[in-house]
């Protein structure tokens, strides 16, 4: 596949619809390559949003050759659309199949498809690519554990495509499975979950990122070393995000989406606010750790940006602890340097010597105090400094 050319082709039709108009009217796409994204414009969801809004009901992107369409819940307009042309499904299917031949999938592989069905991309996302790759699928979306567990004994099901909250019930009810595909909730970025679900299952566990405005574009497979971009499916950056700007390798930054396969609604650098760690493995980038926290609530201690919403993920490790109920209190010491209390909502008994070694390796600084307490409320960062 040459991305720079499905670059190109993405970004020509982007330049005919309004919203794009505009923002790349001096852009020529044959100067365009697919390892400098530079002179392509930053898009959020908020702006698709506000087109959608100024151009109801299709935002100006429903063109002749739009053959599928998804509705996503969207604040301000209630569902937002997604629209997908012939060529997109080729594309996305494609790329997911590709993926999961890496995760050792094939045409013998039996898969229980648990995702919505409806006017969510969900399970689409899953069923084209590995009906392309030859494997058999139903299409069972939602519905009980136990149901599910009595299917999949029945049929010889022996991948499970599901969020992983709803793996794990599978599991407690019985559900065994040689494989699961997961996607859809924080994951491998919580300590232990995975190896949790995986006992349960009596399987081997992939995880994966995606969007309903790009399909699947981060995933792992084969050899446990973190997620790695579907180089079929995107062009991923990991920047700073104050300055946009690409941060070094072992940093955390907001991760970029360039979709190669939406020609019907382009997707072009899309700041998604995901907060990730930007890796390396045989000079691609990865994403070690998954996606962890949310890069809107930035704060800097101790010389250090720290991401607060980060600590849900680690906090959800810990036994005792409301891992969702927490609060960074910032204040300064009598010799002007920055003191970081941490306050937990759980068992005042619970012993935080682990927990503190786990936040200040991800954090990269260590918390003055951690208080365990029965309850806290208010905001997640109170900052005392200024």
């Amino acid at each position: 596949m040459d991305r720079t050319a499905r670059l190109r082709h993405i970004v020509t039709r982007a330049k005919g619809s309004s919203f794009y108009a505009d923002k790349l009217a001096e852009l020529d796409p044959k100067t365009l390559t697919a390892d400098d994204l530079s002179a392509l414009p930053f898009i959020s969801r908020d702006d698709l949003v506000k087109q959608f809004q100024n151009e109801p009901p299709h935002g100006g992107f429903l063109s002749a050759d739009i053959v599928q369409m998804h509705l996503t819940p969207s604040p301000g307009i209630g569902r937002m659309p997604e629209y997908l042309t012939r060529q997109d499904l080729l594309w996305q299917a494609q790329a997911s199949a590709a993926q999961f031949k890496r995760c050792g999938l094939d045409a013998q592989s039996r898969c229980l498809v648990v995702f919505s069905y409806h006017m969510l991309a969900g399970g689409w996302l899953f069923h084209e690519g590995l009906q392309l790759l030859g494997a058999k699928v139903l299409a069972l979306g939602p519905s009980d554990a136990a149901t599910v567990v009595d299917i999949a004994k029945t049929y010889g099901f022996n991948v499970l495509v599901s969020n992983p909250s709803f793996a794990r019930k599978i599991g407690e009810a019985g559900g065994r499975f040689e494989t699961l595909l997961a996607a859809g909730e924080p994951f491998s970025a919580v300590p232990g979950y995975r190896e949790e679900v995986e006992t349960l299952l009596n399987c081997q566990a992939f995880d994966a990122y995606g969007l309903s405005e790009t399909g699947i574009v981060a995933a792992e497979s084969s050899g446990n070393q973190g997620m790695q971009v579907v180089p079929e499916a995107c062009i991923l950056e990991v920047l700073d995000p104050q300055t946009l700007k690409p941060g070094a390798t072992g940093e955390k930054g907001e991760l970029v989406v360039t979709s190669l396969t939406r020609e019907g609604l382009p997707i072009l650098r899309f700041r998604t606010g995901d907060l990730t760690l930007k890796g390396s493995l045989d000079n691609e980038l990865s994403l070690p750790r998954g996606v962890f926290g949310r890069t809107d609530s930035m704060v800097k201690i101790k010389g250090v940006k720290v991401y607060p919403k980060e600590l849900l993920f680690i906090l959800a490790g810990t036994p005792g602890l409301n891992f969702r109920n927490y609060q960074l209190v910032i204040s300064r010491t009598a010799q002007g340097t920055d003191y970081v209390q941490l306050r937990i909502e759980g068992d005042p008994t619970t012993d935080t010597f682990e927990l503190a070694q786990r936040v200040r390796s991800a954090c990269g600084i260590g918390m003055n105090e951690i208080a365990v307490e029965p309850s806290v409320t208010g905001e997640m960062v109170v900052d005392k400094r200024y």
